[in-house]
């Protein structure tokens, strides 16, 4: 090797000297800054994203705080109400009867020995919600009015102008207007919606506006005529001028939905229950 070889070879051992002596000094002053147990564990590594110190973020004070007052729309409030109910002997030989319908349990207690209730069933020993009389048993159902469902505006007179009959299925220009939904404390009718069967019957629900009621009627009929074929169907006017359908359940027979009027803590207690046999 010449002279001014080991001259060059000298040069850049002093130059590679230096650069190392330089990142060994860069690594101690990285070292004391960094808090213990942060220095990377490999020299050659890179993080891919700086570390982030969480922001505390400061709470506004109470009198800086606005909240928006949030208007909530509460359903109309229901009101409890109990319907006596009565079942005559032989068990599902006749359909049962609505009795009355009552605004408080002590009303309709008094209203079951009103109707000959002696004493208590088997199952009323546990909630006092049936008796028995001579002639069947007496339930004391709870239920509520609804004030919302379908409604079908019906005719209020069964014949016309001319004195012919009036067809409920036909639409008339003098029944289309809206009858208003008058309030329970006004006036203390309630219409209830009944499904009468060969065997049993059974109220669908209890309404405030009798339009209300007859949708009910004309809702559960299209119900059980999807399971059942409905024939010889007929539309009249009933008991108080309220509407009723019939018609005959291919397999089941003939069953009857109606409208009936109750008024409440008013019922009739001078008819005799023996009179539900001859329905």
């Amino acid at each position: 090797m010449s002279q001014e070889d080991e001259r060059k070879f000298g040069a850049l051992c002093g130059l590679a000297k230096l650069k190392f002596e330089g990142v060994e000094a860069k690594k101690q002053k990285r070292s004391y800054s960094e808090p213990p147990g942060t220095a990377r564990l490999n020299g050659h590594g890179k993080l891919h994203k700086p570390p982030q110190v969480p922001k505390v973020s400061e709470r506004p004070r109470n009198r800086l705080r606005k909240q928006a007052v949030s208007q909530t729309i509460l359903p109309p409030p229901t009101t409890a109400l109990f319907v006596l109910e009565f079942e005559p002997y032989p068990h599902l030989s006749h359909p049962s009867k609505v009795l009355g319908i009552y605004s408080t349990f002590d009303s309709v207690s008094l209203g079951a020995f009103k109707h000959g209730a002696y004493t208590f069933s088997r199952e009323g020993l546990l909630d006092g919600s049936e008796y028995l009389n001579p002639t069947g048993r007496i339930r004391i159902v709870p239920t509520s009015v609804q004030q919302s469902g379908v409604r079908a505006i019906f005719p209020e007179r069964s014949q016309s102008l001319g004195g012919e009959t009036m067809r409920l299925d036909i639409p008339h220009p003098e029944s289309q207007a809206e009858v208003p939904i008058e309030s329970t404390t006004a006036k203390e009718a309630l219409y209830m919606a009944v499904r009468e069967g060969p065997r049993g019957a059974s109220w669908i629900g209890v309404f405030q506006d009798k339009s209300l009621a007859w949708g009910a009627s004309l809702k559960d009929k299209a119900m059980c005529a999807m399971a059942d074929p409905l024939c010889d169907e007929q539309r009249t006017v009933g008991v108080n001028n309220m509407p009723l359908v019939s018609g005959r359940l291919v397999g089941s027979g003939r069953y009857v939905w109606k409208v009936e009027e109750h008024w409440i803590d008013s019922a009739d207690h001078t008819k005799p229950l023996l009179d539900v046999r001859d329905v």
